[in-house]
């Protein structure tokens, strides 16, 4: 009986250790894999350049799904699809999985203009905070705004506006969500409050 315990711990410690190694070997990956994107996102995401948006703490499922489109061709890039055509979905996945367990970081921000500041906390609450919750830091469903820097904010939005990227080609957003951020975007534009908005985000610490 005694022998019988001893081999069951014995088997037991043996089969934890390989499943912790398998972890460890798991995350050794998805780092190598993410060490791409480094130098542009920044160490573990977190990014000092003014046009590459922070993408640790992202969420998995989003961050994924746009890695995918940028491979795809699905979303406009200028080196983002180039860069993703080397990976397959699961490899994107690991990706994705590891900037998502990493804390969002952000960079020292810029003052900004205090009136208008407030002007865009006021227009994020009436047309805004239905998708992009908690003053944008929020990150259930969409990226996270809060904290990200003006110009890549203001890229971004100049691409919706454009036509260059639409609501529509977003596979997790319902029509209703989708009706929703195209009155909010339009509404927006017709105050006048996309610069406000703007620097109201990129305020967030």
């Amino acid at each position: 009986m005694r022998k019988s315990l001893t081999y069951a711990l014995a088997a037991g410690a043996l089969f934890g250790l390989m499943g912790t190694t398998a972890a460890h070997a798991s995350d050794a990956e998805a780092s190598m894999l993410a060490n791409t994107c480094n130098g542009c996102h920044g160490p573990d995401g977190t990014s000092f350049g003014p046009a590459s948006p922070t993408i640790a703490g992202m969420n998995k499922l989003y961050l994924a799904e746009a890695l995918k489109s940028y491979r795809d061709g699905k979303r406009p890039s200028t080196i983002m699809g180039r860069i993703m055509k080397g990976y397959d979905d699961a490899e994107i996945e690991k990706i994705a999985g590891h900037f998502a367990s990493k804390p969002f970081g952000r960079v020292a921000t810029t003052g900004g203009d205090a009136a208008m500041i407030a002007q865009g906390e006021k227009l994020t609450k009436d047309l805004c905070e239905g998708c992009h919750e908690k003053d944008g830091y929020a990150n259930q469903d969409y990226p996270v705004l809060a904290g990200q820097m003006m110009p890549y904010l203001s890229n971004n939005l100049a691409d919706f506006e454009s036509g260059m990227r639409s609501i529509d080609d977003n596979p997790n957003m319902s029509d209703k969500e989708k009706r929703k951020k195209k009155r909010a975007l339009s509404d927006l534009k017709e105050k006048g409050g996309v610069e406000a908005v703007l620097q109201f985000y990129a305020s967030r610490k």
